[in-house]
């Protein structure tokens, strides 16, 4: 996901994990890591030193020695993760790698940190969160390549705009082929990628593109 102009940061949430070792997979040897409040200790748990620290303290994070810290009030217009995003844009990080966000005891927070995908494709970045068992990035009218072979079991496209025109899976179960989309539906949930390469083309519309259950 990553191109040569631009640079990589991973952003820690709050929702812990027993084993980051996943994160291996999506590290590069100059990215800088954020951590939005109780995210730092994911970060120091996987090993990682933090660029930066955000937050308001009220999830378990608070300032380090020697490590840029950035203060919010605990009541705000949006949430630590936001804030680390736009300052890890800010720094010039456009390729965000976002993990410790989904699959907390807060419903919201997930919903919202997925939504948070368009949010940061409406400023020029691109994201994708990331956890043990699952993979999602936004498509916007465009296609992805999921090359080395099947890294997880399930696939799903879930539309976010009402209807998507141009859908196109090869190398899956279930293909499809210049397809629509409409969003409730549960047509495109559960494929699997059965080639070496898949390729998921969205022609026109938004999309999440879901993988899950690691292998």
């Amino acid at each position: 996901m990553e191109t040569a102009s631009n640079a990589r940061g991973v952003i820690f949430g709050a929702v812990p994990c027993a084993d980051w070792s996943f994160l291996g997979d999506y590290l590069t040897e100059d990215v800088k890591v954020y951590c939005a409040d109780g995210g730092l200790s994911g970060a120091l748990a996987a090993g990682l030193t933090p660029h930066l620290v955000v937050g308001d303290w009220d999830s378990g994070g608070h300032p380090v020695t020697g490590v840029p810290c950035t203060v919010l009030p605990v009541e705000k217009d949006l949430t630590d993760l936001q804030a680390a995003m736009d300052l890890a844009l800010a720094d010039g990080c456009t390729e965000l790698v976002l993990c410790g966000c989904v699959g907390g005891r807060r419903l919201d927070h997930t919903v919202f940190n997925l939504l948070l995908l368009e949010w940061l494709k409406d400023r020029g970045g691109r994201g994708i969160i990331v956890d043990r068992e699952s993979e999602t990035r936004l498509l916007d009218g465009e296609e992805v390549l999921l090359s080395g072979g099947p890294k997880y079991h399930y696939l799903s496209l879930a539309p976010l705009d009402r209807q998507l025109t141009g859908v196109t899976m090869e190398g899956v179960k279930y293909p499809l082929r210049n397809a629509t989309l409409t969003r409730g539906d549960t047509l495109s949930v559960s494929n699997e990628q059965t080639a070496p390469q898949a390729r998921i083309k969205v022609g026109e519309g938004r999309a999440l593109l879901i993988r899950s259950q690691r292998d």
